[in-house]
């Protein structure tokens, strides 16, 4: 196999840390296995009509210039997400005979393809001319079979993974410390987009109402892109001194927070897979989430609580059962070590790597 040609409409940059994070973690991933990858992404998540036209522009131009290149040296591409991504890995199987895997993230599917009905023929069209596809759970496995036709053997479903040598328990005490929080309190914390389909606003409900029950101090976390201004504006009247919110941050500073904290939440309206759930049990962290997508799979045998969506009141039930429950009462330890084996970062990288192969001598199925 020659190179590899990562085509993404998310990747990280200077400016913003955690877009597309896990695609840029599985592009060095792959590169630590002596895999030649080559790069064409969008890293400006910014939004309107005016910026995306700009931005998505700039990334096309930068797709054709190293298309026209590499043609000759490029063994497959990697497109994710299925809309936009996957429209230039089509093309160049069209125009150069190239094969291609997508992987589906998720909102691609759920939101993406529902817009408007040119963008759903499009998906379909990319999906059925992809050599695999790659969906990061099994609830989306099933529903891009039902919906799209796509045969289950060329359906792979795996994650993302989780880098468990980035990700690891620490010392609460002296993390805290270095985080400047208080020793005593017990801390929730949310890492995610600060949009409405995260539940945000559920959760800062829950959360004042476990402070009027709780006979100690909690403090809620939340780490995330801020973009959507009037949705946060709007969280204002359930923000007090109790709820600290942060901006996207590095990976090697995020990890501190997991290990901070008390317990994890991630009541998502929807969630393809849910990667910081899995970073947030491989850094010894209990986690709450919702009960939808990829969550119900990671979770379900007991490597986190699962509750109703949209239910700040089953929410605040379940995080107020976290704070008066041990630990080790709380977490089931070997439903855990059993999920991080699954997603573990380097089997992955492997299993996407067996797919490459398979997919360049011409498999269809697995």
């Amino acid at each position: 196999m020659k190179k590899v040609f990562v085509i993404s409409n998310m990747y990280p940059s200077k400016e913003h840390l955690s877009f597309g994070i896990f695609v840029k973690n599985q592009v060095e991933a792959l590169r630590n296995s002596n895999i030649d990858v080559i790069v064409a992404a969008n890293d400006n998540p910014k939004t309107g009509k005016k910026n995306t036209i700009l931005k998505y522009s700039k990334w096309a131009k930068e797709v054709l210039s190293k298309a026209l290149k590499y043609k000759k040296e490029i063994s497959i591409t990697h497109a994710h997400y299925v809309f936009p991504s996957g429209v230039f890995s089509f093309m160049m199987k069209k125009m150069f005979n190239i094969p291609y895997v997508v992987t589906a993230h998720g909102g691609d599917i759920e939101r993406m393809a529902k817009k408007s009905a040119s963008i759903r023929n499009w998906t379909e069209k990319i999906l059925q001319e992809s050599s695999y596809v790659i969906a990061v759970g099994p609830v989306l496995a099933d529903q891009i079979e039902k919906d799209y036709g796509i045969p289950r053997d060329r359906i792979l479903v795996c994650s993302m993974g989780v880098n468990r040598q980035q990700f690891k328990p620490g010392n609460k005490e002296i993390v805290r410390k270095e985080l400047n929080l208080d020793d005593d309190a017990f801390i929730y914390l949310f890492v995610g987009n600060v949009i409405k389909q995260k539940g945000v606003e559920e959760l800062l409900i829950a959360f004042q109402q476990v402070k009027k029950e709780a006979n100690r101090k909690v403090k809620l976390v939340i780490i995330g892109s801020q973009r959507d201004r009037s949705f946060v504006n709007s969280l204002s009247p359930l923000m007090d001194d109790d709820v600290l919110m942060y901006g996207p941050m590095k990976q090697n500073e995020l990890v501190k927070w997991y290990q901070a904290s008390d317990v994890f939440v991630l009541p998502s309206h929807l969630e393809g897979f849910g990667l910081v759930a899995l970073e947030a049990i491989a850094s010894g962290t209990p986690v709450i989430a919702s009960d939808v997508g990829g969550l119900t799979y990671l979770l379900k045998d007991g490597a986190g609580h699962l509750v109703e969506p949209k239910n700040p009141k089953a929410l605040a039930d379940e995080m107020f059962n976290a704070l008066t429950t041990p630990k080790e009462q709380y977490t089931n330890q070997e439903a855990c070590d059993e999920i991080l084996h699954i997603h573990d970062a380097d089997e992955i990288t492997k299993r996407v790597i067996r797919l490459y192969e398979s997919a360049v001598n011409g498999g269809s199925s697995l």
